[in-house]
């Protein structure tokens, strides 16, 4: 090879080192503009419920309890339907509920709670709110606020049946 050809070749490489680190400049640029386009991910979830357990069943938000009675609190994240779990994971879970009529305690799981019916709430529904982060299936972190309410009924004593009580023996045996 030929004193030129060799200078051809070294021109030619030099200029490839340059036009590939120029194309990898605009690589970078064009992966930020293309990060900065893309949407935004939405959470699968779009809303959440506070279900009480309870005969007959509660509806979604809402309790009704004697005094004396206790319910179990435990959110549901829910699909755009408002029915269909959504499959998220639940965490930083609290309960708020600040009414002498009921008793609202988060439980050891750190998701559910104990509700407690303490005093007769003359019939209102008195509100409380269940808050949490909802991780959805792919990965989409959320916050959501949900209110609730709790009515929580006096218990009327049941007429008392028994008026006395009596010893009976059975019959010596020899």
């Amino acid at each position: 090879m030929s004193h030129e050809e060799k200078e051809i070749l070294k021109r030619l490489l030099r200029e490839s080192k340059e036009n590939a680190e120029e194309i990898a400049r605009v690589l970078h640029i064009v992966r930020e503009i293309e990060r900065e386009l893309r949407p935004h991910p939405k959470p699968i979830t779009a809303s959440i419920a506070v279900q009480f357990s309870g005969e007959p069943p509660m509806p979604n938000n809402a309790l009704t309890l004697n005094v004396g009675q206790t319910s179990q609190a435990s959110i549901l994240p829910l699909l755009a339907d408002g029915i269909t779990p959504s499959g998220g994971t639940l965490s930083a879970v609290s309960y708020t509920f600040s009414d002498a009529s009921a008793i609202v305690v988060l439980n050891a799981d750190g998701l559910t709670a104990t509700v407690t019916g303490v005093a007769d709430s003359a019939g209102v529904a008195v509100s409380g709110t269940a808050t949490c982060s909802v991780t959805d299936t792919d990965g989409v972190v959320s916050q959501w606020s949900q209110a609730f309410t709790i009515t929580t009924l006096g218990v009327v004593p049941p007429a008392q049946l028994t008026q006395s009580v009596a010893v009976q023996f059975s019959t010596p045996t020899p």
